[in-house]
């Protein structure tokens, strides 16, 4: 067997190894907080509330004109319905153009869009809500709002049509409106309360909207149009964006390792979210984080550090010889299996965790819920793509 301390113990699920060990969880030293005024927040707070009093007036005043007690709920579907890949050419198309102009009609007042809303066959109708999950509205959360953004701006390149234009500028000074004043974005914008609310690293939130911002901010493709201005106020966001992340990354005895799934807004701490995903390290969440990181064709001194460091985080902290086994939904040994980590590792012990509906968090995978070993991913391989990254980025930014 080969997995490396700390991790070999807490992989075998053993209760007695946890009774014998005597390293205990350590505290995440205090996050280097970045300076920001209480009126800052406050005109963020009213920004909020007006965008969200925006969105729902707009509703009941359709859902009142149709005549309906409640609006309608558009069709679910997983993502989208739509294929967000096709090349910029594909949207001279009829059909290019008929998948445009439904993601126009989800567009929220506030500039948004939401998530696991059919956007494929029809336009969303008069008194229809924006999205199936009205609390999700909008979001970015499962790429909802940056991928809209892309289409859209691939659709204007590709026809000229400037109602996808402004759309699309619309999508991008929602994001520049969602970000804390301290740099990072909360899940879902106008807030909604609770978890949502977190600087949100899990589905990507952080990495999606800094790729955004980025992409337009250089006016790559397909942003080579967009207006100067918004070009600069996206890179100034970047900027802060940044910032927020090498804040938020978790730092144990003076060393950064990785990052939590979501941090509270303004201490920066790590945080719980659902009742099964506890305080942690996310190793799935810090990949792409990184690997946007690691795309940065100057990255800063801090920037370098931050990135060496969670890499050798992964790769002292790696399982091998074991595989995910999806019918007993634990793992078990194979000599030639590829490297996994797990999904949560405990801050100081980077211990495997394992989380349940009922808020309970264990060390073995064998004593959660089979509802939960079964609906959720608990390891991953997805720091190897970074690792492998990493070796040529290293190359060019040595320690």
């Amino acid at each position: 067997m080969n997995i490396r301390i700390p991790a070999w113990w807490a992989v075998l699920g053993c209760a007695s190894l946890l009774l014998a060990c005597q390293n205990q969880p350590a505290e995440p030293e205090p996050a280097d907080t970045i300076a920001t005024s209480d009126a800052a927040w406050e005109d963020y707070r009213a920004r909020s509330d007006h965008w969200r009093s925006v969105d729902r007036d707009f509703i009941r005043g359709e859902v009142a004109a149709e005549g309906l007690d409640n609006p309608r709920r558009p069709a679910r579907t997983h993502r989208f319905g739509f294929d967000p890949n096709q090349p910029t050419e594909w949207y001279s198309t009829d059909e290019g153009r008929r998948i445009a102009d439904i993601v126009l009609s989800f567009q929220t007042p506030s500039g948004g869009w939401s998530k696991r809303t059919d956007m494929s066959k029809r336009p969303r109708q008069p008194g229809e809500h924006f999205g199936y999950e009205f609390s999700y509205i909008p979001t970015f959360d499962n790429s909802a709002t940056t991928t809209q953004i892309e289409l859209l701006a691939k659709a204007h390149t590709a026809t000229g049509d400037t109602r996808y234009l402004e759309a699309y500028v619309r999508g991008v000074e929602l994001i520049l409106e969602a970000q804390y004043p301290n740099g990072g974005w909360p899940q879902n914008f106008p807030l909604r309360g609770g978890y949502h609310d977190y600087i949100t690293y899990n589905d990507q939130v952080m990495e999606n909207n800094m790729t955004a911002l980025h992409r337009v901010s250089l006016g790559k493709a397909p942003f080579a149009q967009a207006p100067n201005d918004l070009r600069a106020e996206s890179a100034a966001a970047l900027d802060r964006a940044l910032d927020a992340a090498l804040a938020t990354q978790v730092v144990v005895n003076g060393k950064p390792t990785l990052w939590g799934g979501q941090h509270a807004p303004r201490t920066l701490e790590p945080m719980k979210a659902r009742a099964y995903e506890m305080v942690a390290l996310a190793t799935a969440e810090s990949v792409s984080l990184l690997d946007f990181m690691m795309d940065l064709d100057d990255p800063s001194a801090e920037i370098q550090h931050a990135i060496h460091s969670a890499m050798a985080w992964y790769e002292n902290n790696v399982i091998t010889g074991y595989r995910w086994d999806s019918d007993t939904r634990e793992i078990v040994p194979e000599a030639d299996a590829p490297p996994i980590w797990s999904r949560f590792a405990e801050i100081g012990t980077n211990r495997p965790l394992f989380g349940d509906r009922d808020h309970s968090v264990h060390y073995d995978i064998k004593d959660i819920s089979m509802e939960r070993r079964e609906g959720y991913g608990w390891y991953t391989t997805a720091p190897s793509e970074v690792l492998e990254k990493y070796e040529d980025w290293k190359r060019r930014f040595p320690r």
